[in-house]
């Protein structure tokens, strides 16, 4: 990881940046950030066309920049739908304690018609691998890669697992996109520039939802 000096964001959260800065949102949008990165807020914060901007997360007492609201997402029945205009969070999913169709379900049934659903999912070499059950920290960080990981997102097998919950992006060439000097000025490491990764940004649709 690449983590800059100046705002202490990582390499997912400027791409992020990156693609927030070329999104067209419409007037009086109303946002849900999940596990908000202060550097994200701070950019989504300072667009005019943003009249609400709701900040969530499992545990809100961890954030000192703003209020923060108590979402689970693992019980969103609750949550009004067709109320946001863009959802958007990173290095999410792979902490959620239940199934992650019932995640995507009801984050696509908050969206508007034209609203964007933008995340990032830690994708890493292997095949899918998912475990609810109790076990130490070295086993679980042997499984998952992290401590607090409750699944692994797997190379080996997109198709089989979250490519058969949402439309996945066929191509992926961040260069194409941004171009080699943007890139290079935000220090994104040539390696996450093409393919599937922990940096990759998937922007979908509400009707990117494939189950129903």
């Amino acid at each position: 990881m690449i983590q800059c000096r100046g705002c202490n964001s990582l390499e997912r959260g400027r791409l992020i940046a990156l693609h927030l800065e070329k999104l067209q949102l419409p007037a009086e949008a109303r946002v849900l950030h999940i596990a908000p990165e202060e550097g994200i807020w701070r950019l989504l914060g300072g667009r005019s066309e943003i009249a609400e901007y709701t900040i969530a997360d499992y545990s809100p007492e961890l954030y000192t920049f703003a209020t923060c609201n108590k979402i689970d997402l693992c019980n969103l029945e609750s949550w009004p739908s067709k109320s946001y205009d863009l959802i958007i969070h990173s290095h999410v999913l792979e902490h959620t304690r239940c199934n992650i169709a019932y995640t995507l379900f009801h984050l696509h049934r908050m969206l508007t018609p034209a609203g964007r659903h933008i995340f990032i999912i830690p994708f890493t070499s292997g095949s899918y691998d998912e475990s609810f059950q109790k076990m130490t920290v070295e086993e679980r960080t042997r499984r998952f890669g992290q401590w607090d990981h409750l699944r692994r997102f797997g190379l080996d097998d997109v198709n089989d697992h979250v490519g058969k919950i949402v439309h996945m992006p066929v191509e992926c060439d961040i260069e194409a996109k941004y171009g080699r000097d943007v890139l290079e000025q935000a220090n994104i490491p040539e390696k996450l520039w093409r393919g599937l990764n922990g940096c990759t940004v998937i922007d979908l649709g509400k009707h990117d939802y494939l189950l129903g």
